[in-house]
């Protein structure tokens, strides 16, 4: 049972971070919502870790979570559970605006669209989100979905600083050249893009900290180095479409 006295010692807004989803399929919509549902309403005592994995717990079928685009080897694949990465990272944000000490958290091998450069944070069965509530007093994590948004809110006393994130391109990773991939689906001379070219880039993630409006410091919390991805195109081929 939660105490009277600590409900009011988390009535503060410490950090708040929203990602969007818009363009999201169903399955992976529903998975980030799963993953929330899980995670919303936690309360950490002072010195207390969090851990995603532990929190959120296996992500299989039985369990809920559906087939959705993942990152697994440097190439975008359905997987169970696809999605929760946007979870992961919308809480490593909200817990890096709200002060607190992160203890585990490691980039995706790509580029994602939700978050800018080194401000994911990648959660697999290997890989962990954790973090501990470095303040003397107790936080609460409110996670909101709706169809579009993901926000979470964390609560305790008042943040000391306001907090602002700098994501900075060191240098840009041009692709390889383009995979050219046989096909008999298709008539001889046409083709079909697979997969388009990305950039990748080597980046670093910066926390400005401000009081009353004036930057007393600045921190360089990780440098992270992110994939090119290489174009995939389907050929229709000679020989297997019975042209000589």
């Amino acid at each position: 049972t939660i105490s009277e006295d600590l409900l009011k010692s988390c009535t503060l807004k410490r950090g708040s971070f929203t990602t969007y989803f818009y363009s999201s399929t169903p399955e992976r919509k529903s998975n980030i919502a799963l993953a929330n549902s899980y995670i919303s309403g936690t309360i950490l005592d002072s010195g207390e870790e969090f851990s995603f994995n532990k929190i959120v717990g296996e992500r299989t079928k039985e369990r809920g979570f559906k087939d959705a685009k993942i990152i697994q080897n440097g190439e975008y694949v359905d997987g169970i559970g696809g999605g929760i990465c946007q979870v992961s990272s919308t809480l490593y944000n909200a817990v890096l605006l709200s002060n607190l000490k992160v203890t585990s958290c490691i980039n995706h091998s790509l580029l994602v669209s939700y978050v800018e450069p080194s401000f994911d944070a990648m959660v697999s069965t290997y890989n962990d989100l954790k973090f501990i509530n470095s303040t003397p007093f107790p936080i609460y994590i409110q996670g909101i979905v709706t169809n579009n948004y993901i926000t979470f809110n964390i609560y305790g006393k008042e943040n000391e600083y306001e907090i602002k994130r700098v994501s900075n391109v060191i240098e840009k990773i041009k692709p390889e050249s383009p995979i050219y991939i046989d096909s008999n689906e298709l008539a001889f001379g046409e083709s079909k893009v697979l997969q388009f070219e990305k950039e990748g880039l080597k980046s670093e993630g910066i926390l400005e900290y401000y009081k009353n409006g004036e930057r007393v410091k600045t921190l360089l919390i990780r440098k992270d180095t992110y994939k090119p991805t290489q174009s995939k195109i389907l050929v229709g081929s000679p020989s297997l479409t019975g042209y000589n």
